[in-house]
């Protein structure tokens, strides 16, 4: 697969993502647009009903009380113009006239029997002579229309009419704080926004036509509950007074908006995680199968370079043996037969480290476990290898500090370990290789360290080194052979017996290698 078709893909799936963003966005917000759009519906019909209900209950208050006062009407017209019920009246009236004083008292007794009517008339003059006259009789056979009691039956009746009649227009223009329960107003809003499953905290008010708060639940915002969309007219049926508005508020409209449709909007993040998430890993699954790719020639180039090698030598050995003056020269024979020796198990050696490596990292590759001395081994690696250490003028060292140097593991494996870290030491180095090799005790095993001034590692490949087939690139350094798979057999192997492995490493300054192995080992 070439860069540029690569390039040429992540292009096209980068758009169509981003278009599926650009859609997503856009078809959230206009969810979010039309919930406002119900929620601003259902308010102001929550509003429209709440007025209803107040000028019905209103109304009903209204009737009840003029139905309360015309029973009493009635109970007083009763006594009035009834005249078989029992009732007693008294009156008294005193005025002058030419001089005269007078002082009259009328009575009226009332029984089952009949209505007995007294009239006492009193006058004085100025010369103090006076005057009595009494009139007794039965009502019904005397005239009483000129009388003061009369007069005053008549004034009560014209008073109970002229009240029914202002009563229910009195009662209709009272102050709208008298007409209207704040407890009763706030659970009817309650109500009316919970039948519309509405249950958003709300502040309210009712102003008057000018502007200024005649109620309100919250002082808090009041300036905000005045500029509310959400309003209605109290008592719009009312032609000739003065309007006023009930206005409601939400704080936190926004929220509660985003909080109803948390269902669907977190479902739509999810979708556009997974999606991102599932592009990313395919950009970098394509990266590193190309990477692998790379890995995989670089490797087949080598391994043909590596095997090449021993190959042209077994070639030119046999050629030199068939050589019919060089095969009665027994020494020179030996000695091509000994380099074809060699080269082969050379060859062979190649051949079963490719074959290995498949089983690094799986349950296949099982461990003898013995006791091992480590500060033994790894001096007789140090013996094996130091002959190319100091062909370099080099210098190898130990620091063998560990009190307790026994661990259970496999030798053969410890031993390959140690040599390639510090065959590795030695290879990437320019100068003169300087290796330290120490050991101590750590927790419950051994920390093994090697210690080198060669080229060093970049950041960006200490994390890649222990990677099948990778390869640190040289600089400088050349003719380093390899698979890139000493590394990553070294930290199969200690994983394998239960360790840890680390690598601290500075470029240009050289490289640390940390080996931690417990001393009991534990069957994997």
């Amino acid at each position: 697969m070439s860069k540029k078709f690569i390039y040429l893909l992540i292009v096209t799936i980068t758009l169509a993502l981003i278009g599926f963003v650009f859609i997503q966005f856009y078809w959230i917000n206009s969810a979010i647009t039309l919930k406002e759009e119900e929620f601003f519906r259902d308010v102001k019909s929550s509003l429209y009903t709440v007025a209803g209900k107040l000028e019905r209950i209103e109304s009903m208050k209204q009737i009840k009380e003029f139905q309360e006062n015309q029973q009493l009407y009635r109970e007083k017209a009763a006594q009035l113009y009834n005249p078989d019920h029992p009732q007693s009246l008294d009156s008294t009236s005193v005025f002058e006239k030419d001089g005269v004083h007078y002082h009259i008292n009328e009575k009226v007794r009332t029984s089952k029997e009949g209505s007995l009517y007294q009239k006492t008339v009193e006058s004085v003059a100025h010369n103090g002579n006076s005057e009595v006259h009494v009139r007794i009789g039965y009502q019904g056979n005397i005239n009483t229309n000129d009388s003061v009691l009369s007069y005053q039956q008549n004034e009560k009746r014209l008073m109970l009419d002229g009240m029914l009649a202002s009563l229910y227009q009195t009662n209709r223009y009272k102050p709208i704080l008298e007409r209207i329960e704040p407890k009763m107003l706030d659970s009817l809003l309650k109500q009316e926004l919970k039948n519309r499953n509405i249950d958003a905290k709300y502040e309210f008010a009712i102003f008057d036509y000018d502007g200024n708060t005649l109620l309100a639940d919250s002082t808090n915002n009041i300036n905000k509950i005045l500029q509310s969309s959400f309003y209605t007219q109290l008592f719009p049926s009312e032609t000739i007074e003065i309007p006023h508005f009930l206005s409601i508020y939400f704080p936190n409209q926004k929220n509660y908006l985003i909080q109803t449709m948390s269902g669907i909007l977190w479902i739509s993040v999810l979708l556009l995680m997974i999606i991102v998430f599932a592009f990313t890993f395919t950009i970098l699954t394509i990266f590193k199968q190309k990477k692998l790719s790379e890995i995989k020639n670089d490797f087949i180039s080598n391994m043909t370079h590596e095997l090449k090698t021993p190959i042209s030598t077994i070639s030119l050995a046999c050629e030199a043996l068939n050589d019919t003056d060089l095969c009665t020269n027994n020494e020179a024979k030996s000695n091509y037969v000994n380099m074809i020796n060699q080269e082969n198990k050379r060859l062979g050696m190649l051949v079963e480290s490719v074959l290995k490596s498949a089983t690094w990292d799986k349950a296949e590759l099982k461990l003898k476990v013995e006791n091992i001395d480590i500060h033994s081994t790894i001096k007789d690696v140090i013996k094996n290898i130091s002959i190319q250490i100091t062909s370099r003028n080099g210098i190898i060292s130990e620091e063998l500090n560990a009190d307790k140097h026994f661990i259970e593991g496999d030798k053969v494996h410890i031993t390959n370990v140690l040599y390639n870290l510090l065959d590795n030491a030695n290879k990437y180095t320019i100068n003169q290789p300087i290796i330290k090799v120490q050991t101590e005790n750590y927790k419950d095993g051994i920390l093994i360290q090697v210690i080198d001034n060669g080229i060093g590692l970049k950041k960006e490949n200490i994390n890649k080194i222990f990677d099948k087939f990778y390869r640190v690139p040289t600089g400088n350094v050349h003719n380093v052979k390899g698979f890139g798979l000493g590394l990553n057999y070294v930290k199969a192997i200690v994983e394998k017996h239960g360790g840890e492995i680390q690598v601290i490493s500075d470029l240009g300054k050289g490289s640390c290698f940390k080996i931690y192995l417990p001393i009991s080992h534990v069957r994997k």
